[in-house]
């Protein structure tokens, strides 16, 4: 069984507060750029305000994991349902793919029929609230995030918002310099390629998900910080019950850690008591990680069988 920590649980709880901090912003937000898009017809300023209800969207399903999540083994999973963590994470990619990808298609359709006017003065001031809305809570859920999956992955949503708002800036920008000027024929479809330049740019997120979260289903070792302090407490363990160095595995899926010591004895020694003390110090060893720990003390006399 995994040992939940309090710096565990104190994890847990955070995370619930990044998403719902995540989740109240883009509530807002969505408002916001719902009713300045169609004031504005612009289509750029509605991609954000179709983008951000999808976000609030998937951040209320990662509330809904995390919490699935937390309630830890049970009878029909008896290793947890960390996975569930980059699974959910991986649909989130597609889910944004497919949004992405429906309005560059848009755009282009726009193009085609001769494109729509816009006002430059709207694009350029939208684009600017969404920016600072955008790294402000990109900037509040990076110093909450503590290593956890599902707020990193707000975060990045965010980060990549934000870029995309620096284009609408630019676009707003490109439009008023060109009035009056014999470019001013091509202001109608700026807003049009705003929508293709953000919408090509975004990509890179969920593309940056999805290959984050196969890397994690595969259960693989937690940051160098991270197997720097589990290799700490192992030593320091071993040297007080005078113990042979143990072969040690250790790996990281959502918010477990994995961590197995097999010890290839001589034959005749070790007991019960010593593998219940080894396991018992090495939980409280590591019990101020963000983690829940599930550590496995294996004893042999045969290396072939914990190798």
């Amino acid at each position: 069984m995994p040992s939940l920590g309090t710096a565990a649980v104190a994890a847990q709880s955070l995370e619930q507060r990044a998403l719902r901090f995540s989740m109240w912003v883009s509530i807002g937000f969505a408002v916001v750029a719902i009713v300045w898009g169609l004031l504005e017809g612009s289509q750029v300023i509605l991609l954000d305000a179709v983008y951000t209800p999808l976000s609030l969207l998937l951040t209320w399903g990662s509330m809904l994991v995390a919490k699935v999540v937390s309630k830890g083994p049970s009878r029909l999973f008896p290793f947890g349902r960390d996975a569930l963590i980059p699974l959910f994470v991986i649909a989130q990619a597609f889910v944004l793919f497919g949004t992405l990808g429906y309005a560059i298609l848009e755009a282009i359709r726009v193009i085609r029929s001769g494109g729509a006017e816009v006002s430059g003065w709207s694009l350029l001031a939208y684009g600017l609230l969404s920016t600072a809305v955008c790294l402000v809570a990109w900037w509040v859920l990076r110093r909450m995030a503590n290593g956890q999956s599902l707020v990193e992955a707000e975060a990045a949503g965010w980060f990549a918002a934000g870029g995309s708002s620096v284009v609408i800036v630019a676009g707003g920008a490109f439009v008023l310099m060109v009035e009056g000027t014999p470019a001013a024929g091509l202001a109608p479809f700026a807003d049009s390629v705003l929508v293709m330049v953000s919408g090509v740019a975004l990509m890179a997120v969920p593309f940056g998900l999805m290959r984050r979260s196969i890397h994690e289903l595969q259960n693989p070792v937690p940051n160098p910080a991270v197997q720097q302090q589990v290799r700490e407490v192992v030593e320091s363990v071993r040297q007080q019950e005078g113990l042979p160095e143990p072969i040690l595995r250790i790996g990281r899926m959502g918010a477990t850690i994995t961590i197995e010591l097999g010890f290839v004895l001589e034959p005749g020694t070790g007991d019960v008591a010593c593998e219940d003390r080894v396991r018992r110090a090495v939980r409280e060893g590591l019990a101020e990680l963000p983690y829940e720990l599930w550590v496995v003390v294996e004893f042999s006399y045969d290396r072939a069988l914990v190798e």
